[in-house]
């Protein structure tokens, strides 16, 4: 496979399902570490300017919906996740930024950073090294564990 067409199947990966498959398809098709990473890098951080103008605009965009503002406009430290992650703040958003599953990850930071009432730059710094933690950590266990499946199939 080409390495323009690769990177746009892990691009789309990426946005399409979550970071453990993008870098998984990443490594199996060969794309460069710096390329593939930074791509994926790239490609959160562009997310978190989104969400946060989801979340300023949303809300009152969405309250004329009973349900939609009940929802929102709860008490989130209630939570298991708000009870573990509020008290650490900035930290606690990077931490959940970094947790590689399906609708965590940029969309449930940026939400906790705006709950948190963090700074808008503050924010986005604590996500974007959430993210680069994330993959960094991903990209060394997929390699080792993508290297071993080579060795046996090779």
């Amino acid at each position: 496979m080409s390495l323009p067409l690769a990177t746009a199947a892990v691009a789309l990966t990426s946005i399409v399902a979550n970071r453990v498959l993008a870098v998984a398809l990443g490594l199996w098709l060969q794309i460069p570490a710096g390329l593939m990473l930074s791509l994926l890098i790239f490609l959160d951080v562009i997310q978190i300017p989104f969400f946060y103008r989801l979340y300023d605009r949303g809300f009152t965009f969405l309250d004329g919906i009973p349900a939609i503002k009940k929802f929102f406009s709860r008490d989130w430290s209630d939570t298991t996740l708000a009870r573990w992650m509020m008290p650490l703040g900035g930290p606690g958003v990077m931490l959940v930024s970094a947790m590689p599953t399906f609708g965590g990850g940029i969309w449930l930071a940026s939400f906790f950073a705006y709950a948190l009432r963090l700074n808008r730059r503050t924010g986005y710094i604590w996500i974007a090294l959430g993210s680069v933690l994330s993959y960094f950590t991903l990209y060394w266990i997929l390699d080792t564990l993508i290297r071993t499946i080579r060795y046996f199939i090779y």
